[in-house]
C-alpha cells in the first residue's frame, strides 16, 4: 500500500486535513490494513508526528503521543526517531503538557533511552501477521537490498552497504551464542570470547556479516562503555579485549572492502544459497560413515581422509575436552558458561532458529559509515585511560578512521539525509577537544611522559579526523568550541611543532577559520619564536665566519624581538657589527646602509632599558676609540671605529633624542659621546675629524640649542663658533662659525648671547667692507638683545639686492658706488660719496628688507644660497643695529636653518625638529603574549631550544628555567633523546613491568609515526633506532626461553612491537639498499631455531603464538622487498627452516593428534605467506625440496578432508570457510613450487590422483576439488580452479580431473563451460576456467570412433539418452561447444566489445559515478562487457595512436602526426574521455592499468585542442546531459592525481603532469587550472639546495621540479597563461631564482618577457636583474621583439 502521499497529509498546513490523515493512519494500523514493518520505513511520518505540535493548534495530542510509544518500541522505528531528533524534541516538549502526556512522553523516552546497541536485533518471529496481504518470507527467498546512490539521494556516502550474505542455521547459532557470551557477567568468559571471534570466527565470516547483523559488534562497542564501576582491573581487562577485537573486524572490514573494490572479482551473482547443491560432495565422498539422512549431531564419526586414512578426532578450537589446554587457556569453562565454537556446531543437533526475516534484518544493518562513526564514538573517551589501553583505543581509532575516510565524503555537513552523523561526528570532536584539554593540565597520579604521550596521540588522531570529514572552509560552522580551544594550544605547543611541523601548520589552517583573534595571536607567538630564534643565530654566527649580509638581517629580527627575550647583550654584538663594517676606506654601502639603519632602531627602541642599553654600549665603544689611553697610537685603524657614528642622521638622533631622554641613564651617555666626539679631534686622524665636521654641520642648529657656559657640553659647543687664533685649526670652516655665532644670538641664556657677541665683533671690525657703521660698545652691548623683542618672522635680506631692488635711484646709487671704489678718487671724495650712499641707505634700507624678505620666503633655493656669503650675513647684521632699525624694532635676521631647538628663544615661528623619532618603530603587542600561559611558555620554550641550538643540547643542560612539565614534554616529543631514554631504560631495566612500560611507550612512537603521514615528522624512529643500537637492548630477550607466565607477556610485547616496527618500515614504507634491523632479526631468528616443538607448543600462550605468528608473516613481506645481498641470502633458509616449523605445528599427517581451530587458523595464514614466496622450500638443510612439498601437500590435504569433504552437509556455512580457504590457497601455491621443483622430471601430482579412477572408494582422487569450483567465496573459486590449471598441465592431472567429475552432470567439460561462459561470474574466476579448458584441448583427442578406440584420452564424452549414441573426443566437444550456446555467447562478447568501442555512453549514469564501489555498477558489467576487454581496448588505442605518431606523413615526412585521421576522429566520436572517467575509479586501483591510460590519453591529446578540450569536459566527446559535462571532468581527476603522491614521485605522476603539459593547449583546459588554483600548488613543491640544483640540472633530474616546470613552460605560450602564472604570488621569484640551473625555467621566463604587456611588472622586479650573465642572453625580448619560445606537447616516451 502506498503511504506517502497520506503521510505527507499529516505535515499538511491546514488543520482538518492533518486531522483526517492522522485517523486514516491510525484506523488501518487499528483494523491491520497497515502493520508497523510498514511504517518504520517512512522517515517523514516521524518528522510530522514531532511537528505536529508545532502547529497553532494540536488536536488529537494524546493520540499523537500515542503512536509515538506505539513506535518507540520497535528497534527500526526507535532508531528512526532518535535519528530526527526525537530526544531533545520531547524533552522540551513534556514540561509543557498535561501530567498523562507527560507519562506517555516518559515512557517514550525510557524506550528511546535504551542505547541502540541494547535494542533487539530482531521481534518475536513466531508471531503471526494478520491483514489481507501476507508476507512470504521463506528462506530461499533473497530480498534484494535498498542500496543508496552517492550520486542520488546520499551524496556524502562514498561505501554505502556490502551485498547481503544470508546464513544458515548453524551460523546463526555460532553468532547468537558468541552474542550472548559477550553480554555474560563472567570476565573470563567475556575475554575467551573475544579472543575465539578474533582468531576463528572472523577468521571464517565474512567481515561484512557483523555489520548486516550488528549485534556482536554493537555488544563490543558496549564493552568500551565499561566504567570503573565494575573493577577498575576488570574494566581495563575488558576494554583490551574488546579493544583488539573490533581492530580485527575494522582490518578485516578494509580487506572486504578492497575486495569488493577489486574489479577482477566483481561478479553480479548474488548469494544464494541453493548456488552450489548441485555440485555438492558425492556420497562416496562423504563415505559410509553418515548415511544422507543422518543428523550431524553425532560428536564422533569415522573420519574420511583424502590421503586414504580414516581414524576417530573431534574437531575442536582450543576448547574442546579432547584437547590438552596450553599455558595461555589453561581456565577450562563448561559447556553452559562458554560460546558457541564451530566445532561445537559441527558435532551438535542444534534447534531450528526459524525463518529469518531478511527484509527486517536489512533495515537493521550498519552501514560501513555508521559502524566507523559508532567505533569512533566509544572508543574516544577510553583516551583518557592509561598508557597501554590508551595504544590500544588509537590503533583502533586509527583503524576506524580508515574506514570512515573510505565511506564518508567531506559532503556529510551539507547533505542532511545521512540523520545522525553529523551530530555525532560533531559530538566526537567536542569530545576530543575535552581530552587535549584535561591531557594539557597536567594529572599528579599520571607522569609527565605518559601524559605527553597522550596528548599527542590525541592531537594527532584529531587533526587526522579532521582533514579526513571537515574540511577547513567549513570548520567555522561545525567545530565545536572546546576543539576549537584546544586547536589552540596546540598551535601554541611549541613541542609538537618541532616534532611535526605540517601537523601543526593544519591546525593553524582550522584555527585561523574559526578563531581569527587567536590565529593572530598564534602567528604573533610565531613571529616572536622566530625573532628569537633569529637572536640566538645572531649571536651565535657573529662570533663565526661572517656573511654580513645575513647577519644584518638577523640583528633587524633580534632587535625586533627584543620585547619578548629581552636579552640586551644582543645590543652589544649588533653595535661591534655597525662599527666594524664602518672602518674602511671604501666600505659596501649597501652594508653601510643596513647597518646605520638597524643602529637607528636602536638608538630611538620605545624600550627604555634597550636604548639604556644601546647609549651605554656606544659610550663604550667611543670610549674605546678616543679615550686617553689611545694618544701614544693615534692611527686610522683605531679612530676608525666611531666612524659608524660620523653621520648626520645619528648625530641628529642622539642631539635631538638621546640628550632629551628623560632618563639620565640615556641622555647622560648620550652628552658624554657627543662630548668624546667634540674633544676628539687630538685622538682622531685628519680624514675622521673632517667626517666628524662634514656630519656635524647639517645638525649644527640644533647642537648650538644646548650651547652653555656651565657645563662641559655647553662650552665644547661655544668653541664651536670661537674665531680666535687658537680655534682658526679646529677644522670648521669660517662661514660655518659665523653662522653658529649668529645663531647663538637667539639663544634663551644671556651668557651665550654674551659670548656670541664677542665671537661677532672681531668680524664686525673687520676691514673686509669700506663703509660700515662704528662698533663701540653701546652697540656691542646692545647686540646681545638685538633680536629679542622683534615679533615678526622675515628671512634673509641683502644689501646688494636691496639696492638693486630700488629702481628710482639705480643710477645714482651706481656712481657713488663707482666713485667710492675707485683708486683715482681723492680721498674726499671718496669720503663724501660714502656719506652720500649711507643716506641712501638709510632711507631705503626698511621698505627693502620688507620686499626681499617676501621674496626669499618663497624662495628656498635663493635663501640657502645667500646664507652661504659670509660677507652678506655681516652686512645685514651691521645694518641690524643702525639706528632707525633699532628705532624701529621690526626686522630681524634668521640665519637658523630650519630644525631649531626648543632651547632658543626665537622672536618668530620657525620649522623645528621632529617631536618623535622618525626612526622609532612600533613596537608588537607584548603583553598579552607574556600573561597568556600557553603562549608565555611557548616562548620560553622557543628561546631556549634557540639558545641551544636544538632540543638535543637543550636537554644537556640542567640549570633550565623551565618547568619540570616543560622538560618532560619537550623529552617526550623529542624523537632522538625519548628513544634513546627508551633504549637505556630497557638496558637498564629490572622487572618485566618497567621493560613493558618502555615497550608500550615504544609502540606508541611508531603508531603516531604511521598515523601521521603523509605528514612527515622531523625525525625518523627508524633512523633514530638505528643510531642508537637499539637491537642489542632486545637480544636479551629473545635469546632467553620464558620461564614464567611473566616472561612470556614480555615476550609477547617485544614480538608485538617488532611486528610493527618492520612491518611500517619495511613493508609499508621504502626500503634501504642495506637492511641493518632486517638483517640482525633474520640472523637471531636462524641461530636461535624458528618456533617451538611440538612437545613445546602446549606450553606457549594462544597470544603468544598469534604475535609470533604474525610477526613471522611480516618478515617475510620483508624478505620479499629488500634488495639487500647478505638478507636475500639469509632469507631462503630463514623461509625454509619456517615451513619445517609450520609443517610441525599443523601435525596432521605425522601423528593422529587434535589440534584447536585458532591456533589451525594462524598455522595456515603463515602458509599462505609463506607459500607465495619463491623457492620456499628449497633450503631446508635435512629434507629434500620435493619431501618438503610431499608433506606440505599430505597436510593441507588432510586439512581439506576435515574441513570441507567432511562437512559436506554444512558447506553452504561459513564455519570453517578460513581453514578451506588458506588451505585451497596454500594447495595452489604449492602447485607451482612442485612444479618448480620438478621441472628437470616434468611430470608433478598431488599424491594420490592415478589411483582416483580406481574401484576402491577410500581413495578420493580429486571429488573433493571440483565443488570448491562453485563455493560461496569468490576467492574459494579461483584458488580451486587456479589448482586445476595446475593439475591439468600435466596429463595426468587431466585424467584425474576428468575422472573426479565423472558423477556430476556435464561431466568436466560441461562444468567448465558452465563457469566460462558464465556473464554474472567474475574475469578471474572465468579465467582461470579458460586455462583449464586450454590445458585440456591440448591434450590428443581423438577426431573419430576408430581413433577413440585405440585412444588412452577418452575425453570430452557426451551420451544422448535419447538416441543413445555417444560421442567421444573432437566430435564430442563440438556437441559440447553446440550444446551450450559457445559461438553465440563469443559473438555476444565480441558485439559488446564493437558498442564499447563505438559508443562507450553508460547511461545508466548514476551506478557509473557511485566512486570505487563495484557493488552498485551490475549495469556496467551487463552493457559493457567485462572490464578486462576495457582494459585490452584502451590499449589497442594506445597502441595505435602510438604507433601512429610514429610514422611519418605522407605528405610530408617532417610534420607531425595527421590527427584529422579516421582513428583520432573514431577514439573522440567513441567517447574515449567519458569511457576512462567512468572506469577512474577501477584505474586508481591498479598502478599498470592506470600507467596504460594516461600513456593512452598523453598520445590522443598530443597536437589535438578538440581531444584536450574533451577532457575538461566542454568538448564533443561529452556526451549531452552526461555528469561530467557539469560537475566534474576527466581533468580534474588527473589533477587530484598529481597532488596524490606525496611521498614519492612515481612514473603515475610523471604521465599526470606530461599529460596536462598537453592539455594546456586548450583554452578551456587553462581556464580550468586558473579556476580550480591549480598552479598555486607549485609554491609547495620542494626546491632542492644549490649543490643539488646543479646536479639535477646536469643529468636532467628532479622529480616533480621537472614536471611543474615543463607545465609552466607549456603555460607561458599563451597571454592568458601568462597571466595565470604572474597571479601566482612568488611564481615570479622563484622561476627567477631557479633559472640559472634550470632552462625550462629559463623558458618560461623568456615567454613571460616576450609580451610586451609583462615587461613592466618584470622590470619592476628587482629580482629578475640577479640573473647571472651567463643567462642573460635570453633576456632579449625585454629591449627588442624576439620569437617565443615553444615548448613540444608530450608523449609516454618524452614523459620517462
Amino acid at each position: 500500500m502506498e503511504l506517502s502521499a497520506l503521510i505527507k497529509k499529516i505535515g499538511h498546513s491546514l488543520v482538518e486535513i492533518r486531522v483526517r490523515a492522522l485517523k486514516s493512519v491510525l484506523s488501518k494500523l487499528d483494523h491491520s490494513l497497515i502493520s508497523i514493518h510498514d511504517v518504520v520505513q517512512e522517515k517523514m511520518l516521524f518528522v510530522y508526528l514531532l511537528e505536529w505540535f508545532n502547529f497553532p493548534e494540536v488536536p488529537m495530542s494524546n493520540e499523537v503521543l500515542d503512536l509515538l510509544l506505539t513506535l518507540s518500541k520497535h528497534p527500526s522505528s526507535a532508531q528512526m526517531l532518535r535519528d530526527v531528533g526525537a530526544v531533545d524534541f520531547l524533552t522540551q516538549l513534556s514540561p509543557n503538557v498535561k501530567p498523562r502526556q507527560r507519562a506517555v512522553i516518559d515512557g517514550t523516552l525510557d524506550q528511546l533511552f535504551m542505547l541502540p546497541d541494547l535494542l533487539p536485533s530482531q521481534t518475536d518471529e513466531n508471531s503471526s501477521e494478520t491483514g489481507f496481504f501476507h508476507k512470504n518470507t521463506s528462506s530461499d527467498q533473497f530480498v534484494p537490498i535498498q542500496r543508496i546512490s552517492a550520486n542520488e539521494s546520499v551524496r556524502c556516502l562514498k561505501f554505502s552497504v556490502f551485498p547481503w550474505l544470508t546464513l544458515t542455521n548453524t551460523d546463526r547459532h555460532i553468532l547468537s551464542s558468541n552474542e550472548s557470551s559477550l553480554g555474560s557477567n563472567n570476565p573470563n568468559l567475556v575475554r575467551t570470547t573475544c579472543e575465539l571471534l578474533c582468531d576463528v570466527i572472523m577468521q571464517d565470516f565474512p567481515a561484512e556479516i557483523f555489520l548486516q547483523r550488528p549485534n556482536i559488534a554493537k555488544k563490543l562497542l558496549s564493552l568500551l562503555k565499561l566504567s570503573t564501576g565494575t573493577g577498575e582491573g576488570v574494566a581495563k581487562y575488558l576494554h583490551l579485549a574488546a579493544l583488539s577485537c573490533l581492530r580485527q573486524l575494522c582490518v578485516e572490514l578494509r580487506k572486504r572492502l578492497r575486495f569488493h573494490q577489486d574489479p577482477s572479482f566483481y561478479s553480479a551473482k548474488q548469494d544464494q544459497f541453493s548456488q552450489n547443491s548441485s555440485f555438492s560432495c558425492p556420497q562416496e565422498v562423504l563415505g559410509a560413515q553418515r548415511s544422507q539422512s543422518s543428523s550431524p549431531g553425532v560428536e564422533y564419526s569415522p573420519r574420511p581422509s583424502v590421503v586414504g586414512r580414516t581414524g576417530q578426532r573431534a574437531r575442536g578450537d582450543g576448547q574442546d575436552g579432547d584437547v590438552a589446554s596450553n599455558s595461555g587457556s589453561s581456565q577450562r569453562l563448561g559447556a553452559a558458561d562458554r560460546a558457541l565454537t564451530p566445532a561445537d556446531v559441527a558435532t551438535a543437533d542444534l534447534p531450528d532458529l526459524g525463518v529469518e526475516n531478511i527484509l527486517e534484518l536489512q533495515f537493521q544493518q550498519l552501514t560501513l559509515a555508521q559502524f566507523s562513526v559508532a567505533t569512533v564514538e566509544h572508543a574516544i573517551p577510553i583516551l583518557k585511560t592509561g598508557l597501554h589501553v590508551f595504544q590500544r583505543a588509537l590503533e583502533l581509532l586509527s583503524d576506524a578512521l580508515l574506514l570512515l575516510c573510505e565511506s564518508v565524503s567531506e559532503l556529510v555537513w551539507d547533505d542532511h539525509s545521512l540523520v545522525g552523523t553529523e551530530e555525532k561526528l560533531r559530538a566526537c570532536l567536542e569530545l576530543l577537544g575535552d581530552i587535549l584539554c584535561s591531557h594539557q593540565s597536567h594529572s599528579a597520579d599520571i607522569s609527565h611522559i605518559h601524559q605527553r604521550m597522550t596528548y599527542i596521540g590525541t592531537a594527532v588522531f584529531t587533526l587526522k579526523l579532521l582533514q579526513s570529514v571537515l574540511p577547513p572552509e567549513k570548520a567555522s560552522e561545525h567545530l565545536p568550541e572546546s576543539t576549537a580551544l584546544a586547536i589552540f594550544h596546540l598551535c601554541l605547543d611549541s613541542s609538537l611543532g618541532s616534532l611535526l611541523p605540517s601537523m601543526q601548520e593544519t591546525a593553524a589552517a582550522y584555527l585561523e577559520q574559526v578563531n581569527p583573534d587567536n590565529h593572530d595571536l598564534y602567528r604573533r607567538v610565531t613571529r616572536a619564536a622566530l625573532w628569537m630564534e633569529s637572536t640566538c643565530n645572531f649571536i651565535k654566527e657573529i662570533q663565526g665566519e661572517k656573511n654580513w649580509l645575513e647577519l644584518l638581517e638577523l640583528a633587524d629580527q633580534s632587535i625586533d624581538g627584543l620585547p619578548f627575550h629581552q636579552h640586551l647583550p644582543v645590543i652589544q654584538h649588533c653595535l661591534n657589527m655597525c662599527s666594524y663594517l664602518w672602518k674602511f676606506d671604501q666600505p659596501s654601502p649597501l652594508l653601510q646602509t643596513e647597518s646605520q639603519k638597524l643602529l637607528l632602531k636602536l638608538l630611538s627602541h620605545p624600550l627604555l632599558p634597550v636604548r639604556m642599553e644601546t647609549y651605554k654600549c656606544t659610550l663604550r665603544l667611543v670610549k674605546d676609540c678616543l679615550g686617553i689611553h689611545n694618544v701614544s697610537r693615534q692611527t686610522q685603524e683605531v679612530c676608525a671605529g666611531v666612524h659608524f657614528l660620523l653621520h648626520r642622521k645619528l648625530l641628529y638622533e642622539i642631539i635631538t633624542f638621546g640628550l632629551q631622554d628623560a632618563s639620565e641613564k640615556v641622555n647622560v651617555p648620550a652628552k658624554d659621546i657627543l662630548l668624546f666626539l667634540l674633544q676628539g679631534r687630538l685622538m682622531m686622524t685628519p680624514s675622521t675629524w673632517d667626517r666628524f665636521t662634514q656630519a656635524l654641520d647639517p645638525v649644527m642648529a640644533v647642537l648650538q640649542g644646548y650651547a652653555s657656559t656651565d657645563d662641559s657640553l655647553g662650552n665644547c659647543v661655544l668653541l664651536i663658533s670661537d674665531t680666535s687664533a687658537e680655534a682658526k685649526d679646529d677644522g670648521f670652516p669660517r662661514l660655518a662659525k659665523l653662522r653658529a655665532s649668529l645663531r647663538l644670538l637667539f639663544s634663551s641664556q644671556p651668557r651665550v648671547r654674551t659670548a656670541a657677541v664677542q665671537q661677532l665683533v672681531p668680524q664686525l671690525k673687520s676691514s673686509d667692507t669700506v663703509s660700515r657703521p662704528e662698533v663701540d660698545q653701546p652697540v656691542i652691548s646692545s647686540l646681545s638683545n638685538i633680536y629679542l623683542f622683534i615679533q615678526k618672522y622675515i628671512t634673509i635680506p641683502c644689501v646688494l639686492l636691496i639696492f638693486l631692488l630700488n629702481h628710482g635711484q639705480v643710477e645714482s646709487v651706481e656712481k657713488l658706488f663707482s666713485i667710492l671704489q675707485s683708486d683715482a678718487v681723492d680721498l674726499s671724495l671718496r669720503r663724501s660719496a660714502a656719506d652720500q650712499l649711507a643716506v641712501s641707505c638709510d632711507c631705503l634700507l626698511e621698505p627693502s628688507v620688507c620686499i626681499l624678505r617676501k621674496l626669499v620666503y618663497v624662495d628656498l633655493a635663493l635663501r640657502h644660497s645667500l646664507a652661504q656669503r659670509d660677507l652678506l650675513l655681516l652686512t645685514l647684521l651691521r645694518g641690524a643695529y643702525t639706528r632707525r632699525l633699532i628705532r624701529q624694532r621690526r626686522h630681524t635676521l634668521c640665519v637658523a636653518a630650519p630644525g631649531l631647538s626648543l632651547e632658543y628663544n626665537l622672536p618668530f615661528q620657525a620649522a623645528t625638529h621632529h617631536a618623535v623619532s622618525p626612526h622609532c618603530s612600533v613596537l608588537p603587542p607584548s603583553s598579552d603574549l607574556q600573561t597568556l600561559g600557553p603562549a608565555r611558555q611557548a616562548l620560553q620554550v622557543a628561546w631556549n631550544t634557540a639558545w641551544f641550538c636544538g632540543t638535543e643540547k637543550l636537554l644537556e643542560h640542567l640549570d633550565l628555567k623551565l618547568s619540570e612539565a616543560q622538560v618532560c614534554s619537550l623529552k617526550a616529543v623529542h624523537l632522538p633523546t625519548a628513544l634513546q631514554d627508551c633504549v637505556q631504560a630497557i638496558v637498564r631495566a629490572a622487572a618485566h613491568r618497567s621493560v613493558a612500560a618502555v615497550l608500550s611507550r615504544l609502540g606508541l612512537y611508531l603508531l603516531i609515526y604511521r598515523m601521521v603521514l603523509p605528514h612527515t615528522p622531523t625525525y625518523s624512529c627508524k633512523d633514530v633506532l638505528q643510531s642508537l643500537g637499539w637491537q642489542a637492548a632486545l637480544t636479551r630477550f629473545l635469546q632467553v626461553r620464558p620461564a614464567c607466565v611473566e616472561d612470556e607477556k614480555l615476550l609477547v610485547g617485544i614480538v608485538a612491537f617488532l611486528n610493527a616496527y618492520f612491518k611500517h618500515f619495511y613493508t609499508e614504507l621504502e626500503t634501504d639498499e642495506e637492511d641493518g634491523d632486517l638483517r640482525w632479526i633474520l640472523e637471531l631468528l636462524l641461530n636461535q631455531g624458528l618456533g617451538e616443538q611440538e612437545e613445546q607448543k602446549n606450553h606457549i600462550s594462544q597470544r603468544l603464538q598469534r604475535e609470533l605468528t604474525g610477526f613471522f608473516n611480516t618478515l617475510l613481506t620483508c624478505v620479499t622487498r629488500t634488495t639487500d645481498r647478505m638478507c636475500l641470502a639469509l632469507g631462503g633458509p630463514f623461509k625454509s627452516q619456517l615451513a619445517v616449523r609450520l609443517l610441525q605445528s599443523l601435525r596432521v599427517s605425522d601423528a593422529p593428534r587434535f589440534y584447536g581451530l585458532p591456533s589451525l587458523e594462524r598455522t595456515l595464514r603463515g602458509m599462505v605467506v609463506l607459500t607465495a614466496q619463491p623457492g620456499w622450500s628449497s633450503h631446508c638443510s635435512d629434507l629434500e625440496p620435493s619431501s618438503l612439498c610431499s608433506k606440505y601437500l599430505s597436510g593441507l590435504l588432510e586439512v581439506i578432508s576435515s574441513f570441507y569433504v567432511e562437512w559436506g552437509e554444512n558447506s553452504l556455512s561459513f564455519m570453517g570457510k578460513g581453514v578451506t580457504k588458506n588451505a585451497i590457497i596454500c594447495l595452489l601455491h604449492l602447485s607451482h613450487e612442485m612444479m618448480t621443483v620438478n621441472k628437470d622430471k616434468g611430470e608433478w601430482s598431488l599424491g594420490n590422483e592415478a589411483a582416483a579412477e580406481e574401484t576402491n572408494t577410500s581413495h578420493l582422487g580429486l571429488a573433493w576439488l571440483v565443488p570448491l569450483w562453485v563455493d560461496r567465496d569468490p576467492e574459494v573459486r579461483f584458488a580451486s580452479l587456479g589448482l586445476g590449471a595446475a593439475l591439468s598441465s600435466i596429463s595426468s592431472g587431466c585424467q584425474a580431473l576428468c575422472a573426479s567429475c565423472q558423477n556430476i552432470s556435464g561431466g568436466l567439460w560441461g562444468t567448465l563451460l558452465n563457469i566460462l561462459l558464465d556473464q554474472q561470474e567474475s574475469s578471474l574466476v572465468r579465467t582461470e576456467a579458460a586455462f583449464i579448458l586450454q590445458n585440456l584441448v591440448v591434450m590428443p583427442m581423438p577426431a573419430n570412433a576408430e581413433e577413440a578406440k585405440n585412444s588412452h584420452w577418452q575425453h570430452p564424452c557426451v551420451h544422448d539418452e535419447v538416441s543413445g549414441v555417444s560421442l567421444v573426443g573432437l566430435p564430442a566437444l563440438q556437441a559440447l561447444l553446440y550444446h551450450c550456446h559457445y559461438f553465440q555467447h563469443m559473438l555476444l562478447s565480441a558485439s559488446s566489445c564493437y558498442r564499447s568501442w563505438y559508443g562507450f555512453h553508460f547511461q545508466p549514469g548514476a551506478d557509473v559515478g557511485t566512486g570505487p564501489s563495484p557493488q552498485g555498477s551490475s549495469s556496467l558489467g551487463t552493457h559493457a562487457g567485462l572490464i578486462d576487454s576495457c582494459v585490452e581496448q584502451m590499449k589497442q588505442i594506445y597502441s595505435q595512436l602510438n604507433l601512429m605518431s610514429l610514422r611519418p606523413s605522407k605528405a610530408s615526412q617532417r610534420k607531425k602526426v595527421n590527427w584529422k585521421s579516421p582513428i583520432s576522429v573514431a577514439a573522440t566520436d567513441a567517447h574515449l574521455t567519458l569511457a576512462l572517467y567512468a572506469l577512474w575509479p577501477w584505474l586508481l586501483l591498479h598502478d599498470p592499468t592506470m600507467e596504460a591510460a594516461l600513456e593512452l590519453l598523453c598520445v590522443y591529446t598530443a597536437h589535438c585542442t578538440t581531444a584536450c578540450s574533451a577532457l575538461c569536459g566542454s568538448g564533443p566527446a561529452v556526451v549531452s546531459g552526461s555528469k561530467s559535462s557539469s560537475t566534474s571532468s576527466l581533468m580534474q581527476s588527473v589533477m587530484k592525481l598529481t597532488s596524490g603522491f606525496t611521498v614519492d614521485y612515481t612514473p603515475i605522476h610523471n604521465l599526470a603532469f606530461c599529460l596536462l603539459t598537453n592539455l594546456v593547449q586548450s583554452r578551456d583546459c587553462r581556464g580550468l587550472l586558473q579556476k580550480n588554483n591549480f598552479l598555486q600548488a607549485f609554491l609547495s613543491v620542494p626546491m632542492p639546495k644549490a649543490a643539488a640544483v646543479k646536479a639535477q640540472s646536469v643529468g636532467g633530474g628532479g622529480g616533480s621540479l621537472s614536471a611543474w616546470l615543463k607545465l609552466l613552460l607549456s603555460v607561458s605560450l599563451s597571454e592568458d597563461g601568462q597571466q595565470s602564472i604572474l597571479k601566482v604570488t612568488g611564481a615570479l621569484e622563484l622561476l627567477v631564482d631557479l633559472a640559472p640551473h634550470r632552462r625550462h625555467a629559463l623558458l618560461t621566463l623568456h615567454n613571460l618577457c616576450f609580451n610586451t604587456a609583462n615587461k613592466s611588472h618584470l622590470i619592476a622586479n628587482g629580482t629578475l636583474w640577479n640573473i647571472r650573465v651567463c643567462v642573460c642572453v635570453e633576456f632579449i625580448p625585454l629591449t627588442q621583439g624576439y620569437e617565443r619560445v615553444k615548448a613540444g606537447t608530450c608523449t609516454p616516451h618524452q614523459c620517462v
